[in-house]
């Protein structure tokens, strides 16, 4: 904790970013995490379990000062504080879901890194949620609505997909691609599945998230697709996401696609930092 309050307590503040595939219809970016200290990365796990547990326990303060506050003490939780905490936890960290940890600390990497990115000049974010709550959950990824002045509807926004890549049998050119495909066959549906009843939006923003299903079908410039992916920093690509285009067909306006290659020095042992750190109250 200590560490993460040093370099400013967002996990971009432990990353590079590089600008890629210039030349490509789809343009991506890969960003290399972590710094070759052991306490950048024990901060970088630190910074995503927190994180994590504070977006599990929502309005749940007491969960998460309980949770909290015996982590850094190095304590462990017993009776109702020991319930109490774990039913946040549990769905996500505890042993049986061991397999899908790794590809749910991939879709925090995407969020957080790009949730702390400086402002874009031109646009600002007005919607962009956490990674959903379930491991393996069936669905859409993630989601950002950017305000665009002057554009068509006032809005545009990108529907990401996200994929992990480790062990021998994947590689990062055939998860993107299976990405791409995934976006391109269930990208409609994806969109009739986003819940925004409860929600308190702005009366052109309310107009606009009601019309992004219709602007998906109609394949609107307002509508786009983008895949993330996080891997072991020895396998980053030097070439990726050339061929999107061949795979995402339904949107083929200039910018519909994007791509980000998040490289991590062994992502499942990454993994399991964090997950550690959820659970050492437990």
């Amino acid at each position: 904790m200590e560490r993460a309050l040093a370099v400013g307590g967002r996990l971009v503040d432990l990353t590079r970013r590089q600008p890629r595939g210039h030349e490509q219809v789809c343009r991506w970016e890969l960003v290399v995490t972590i710094g070759q200290e052991p306490e950048d990365r024990a901060a970088a796990a630190w910074i995503i379990a927190d994180e994590i547990m504070k977006a599990r326990t929502d309005l749940d303060d007491l969960g998460y000062r309980l949770w909290r506050e015996n982590v850094l003490a190095g304590t462990t939780l017993t009776g109702d504080d020991y319930e109490h905490v774990l039913l946040h936890a549990s769905p996500v960290f505890e042993a049986a879901n061991a397999n899908g940890v790794t590809g749910y600390v991939g879709e925090w990497l995407w969020y957080l890194l790009t949730r702390d990115l400086p402002p874009e000049e031109g646009r600002s974010v007005e919607v962009l949620d956490p990674p959903k709550s379930a491991v393996n959950d069936g669905g859409p990824d993630g989601l950002v609505i950017h305000r665009v002045p002057g554009s068509e509807l006032g809005f545009v926004f990108r529907l990401w997909e996200m994929k992990k890549v480790t062990g021998k049998t994947s590689t990062s050119a055939g998860t993107i691609r299976k990405a791409w495909k995934q976006i391109n066959t269930e990208g409609a549906r994806y969109m009739g599945q986003f819940s925004w009843g409860g929600r308190a939006l702005a009366p052109d923003l309310r107009r606009f998230v009601g019309s992004m299903p219709r602007q998906w079908v109609e394949r609107k410039e307002s509508g786009n697709g983008g895949v993330s992916i996080a891997l072991n920093a020895a396998d980053t690509p030097a070439i990726a996401f050339d061929l999107a285009h061949t795979h995402f067909t339904t949107h083929t306006h200039p910018g519909a696609l994007q791509g980000l290659v998040v490289a991590i020095d062994d992502l499942d042992d990454f993994a399991n930092d964090v997950r550690r750190y959820v659970w050492s109250a437990l």
